[in-house]
Order: C-alpha cells, then sequence, then structure tokens
C-alpha cells in the first residue's frame, strides 16, 4: 500500500543553529553586545525541548538558569494555597526570564510551564557569573534585561489595578494587531485559546465571554472562534487607550 502521508524532510542543522542564533540575538541581554561577545553567551548556554505542559521549573525551585523561548511559548503563573492559578505572563520567542530570580533570595519566584511544543534556551547561573565578571558590557545588558522585566511587571501591574476588563481586552486585541491602525473588516487572530487570553487579561473565562459578547452587542467587535474581526476600530482603540482619571 502506497504512503499517502506527506513527510517533510528534516530541517539541516546549521539551519536550525542559524534560527537560533536569530531568534536570541533580539535578546536584550546581547543585543547590543559586540558579535564576540554575544557568540560567547549564546554559546554558554543550552537547549532543552519542552512538551506541551512539561514543567520547566516550579516556584521555589533553586534558580539555576537564565531562560529563553526560542520556539513555542512558556507560561509563568504562582499558585494560590487553594490551587487557583494566577498568570503572570506569557513569554514568547526572542524572550527571556528568570533573569532576576538568579542573584536574589531564595528560588524561582514562578512555576515555568510549556504552553505548546516549546524549545528552551538554558544559560546555567555559574556561566552567566564567569562571564558577567569577564565582560563589564555584558553586566550591563544584564542589567538593561532586569529592568525591561520590572518595567512589563509595572505594565501589567497597571492593567489589572486601574482598568476594567473591556479595556484589558481591548488592549490585548490591538496587541495582538501590532499596534497598527486598523480598519473595519481587519481580523486579528487570538493567538491562544480563549481560557489562556482570560488569564492574561486578569479575569476568568466566563467574565471573558461576557466581556466579548459586550463588545459585539455594542458592534465593536465580531467574535469567531479563534480570531477577532474589528468592526468599528476607533471606539476599540478609544478602550485600548483609556487611562483613567
Amino acid at each position: 500500500m502506497f504512503d499517502l502521508i506527506h513527510h517533510s524532510p528534516p530541517v539541516p542543522y546549521t539551519d536550525r543553529v542559524n534560527h537560533r542564533s536569530e531568534i536570541l540575538s533580539t535578546l536584550p541581554l546581547v543585543r547590543m553586545l559586540s558579535e564576540e561577545d554575544r557568540e560567547r553567551v549564546l554559546s554558554a548556554g543550552h537547549e532543552r525541548s519542552l512538551d506541551k505542559g512539561e514543567i520547566l521549573f516550579h516556584e521555589g525551585d533553586p534558580a539555576e538558569s537564565l531562560c529563553a523561548v526560542v520556539s513555542g511559548r512558556v507560561k509563568l503563573v504562582r499558585y494560590s494555597p487553594k490551587g487557583k492559578e494566577l498568570l503572570l505572563h506569557i513569554v514568547p520567542p526572542g524572550a527571556s526570564f528568570a533573569e532576576a530570580a538568579l542573584f536574589g533570595q531564595g528560588g524561582y519566584p514562578a512555576t515555568a510551564e510549556a504552553v505548546e511544543p516549546s524549545v528552551v534556551w538554558c544559560l546555567p547561573r555559574a556561566r552567566l557569573v564567569a562571564i558577567l565578571r569577564a565582560s563589564p558590557e555584558t553586566g550591563i545588558a544584564m542589567i538593561g534585561s532586569i529592568s525591561a522585566w520590572t518595567r512589563a511587571l509595572a505594565g501589567k501591574l497597571e492593567m489589572l489595578t486601574q482598568r476594567r476588563v473591556e479595556e484589558r481586552l481591548a488592549l490585548y486585541l490591538v496587541n495582538r494587531a501590532g499596534r497598527r491602525e486598523l480598519s473595519p473588516g481587519d481580523v486579528v487572530e487570538l493567538g491562544q485559546p480563549k481560557h489562556l487570553v482570560a488569564a492574561e487579561c486578569g479575569t476568568g473565562p466566563e467574565v471573558l465571554s461576557r466581556t466579548f459578547k459586550h463588545l459585539e452587542d455594542e458592534g465593536i467587535i465580531a467574535t469567531g472562534t479563534t480570531t477577532v474581526t474589528v468592526l468599528d476600530p476607533e471606539r476599540l482603540a478609544d478602550l485600548a487607550e483609556w487611562l483613567g482619571g
């Protein structure tokens, strides 16, 4: 019997390495370094493949590595004493995490779990410290990387405490669209299941469903299974830009 399944040829090793270097070169830790210093940092780490749902590290584990996503996505979560999940961040390709944990007291402050099959680059703490001692430029870049995380968390806190759910959802959709100027009829990919969209907006799936319906009733969007069609881009932008007061 003929094999009717098309098998794609494997990606050559050199292409995988080039892709990894291209993704990781955007990291705040290395993007401003010289080519020589950048290669020194990137070659000091190693890759780890994760299946969907696989845990990279648990909250409280000893902080042993700085990590960055090469492909896929990793969510950072904390759990309440009753087991309720609080999503802190979803890390996309080309972004790092766990920097500050390497130099503070205690272990990792959150659990890292793969949202989908992912590849993560890990730089062990001992190797990172050796590089920082030998390269002041890398040390400055490290401070910049931690600073970027601080700004991101401050922005998340502002969104969760100062904005209503419909405004959080509008901001999410505008960000998913790449903050381009939207036109009526433009389609925005949600990019992830709606329960994760809800978590990123700091709410529950039921509240998110009601918020989608509210925006639909207002004629601002039309909701599909995995996409949203923008009907009134001006009102969506107004919601996304609201700052309170």
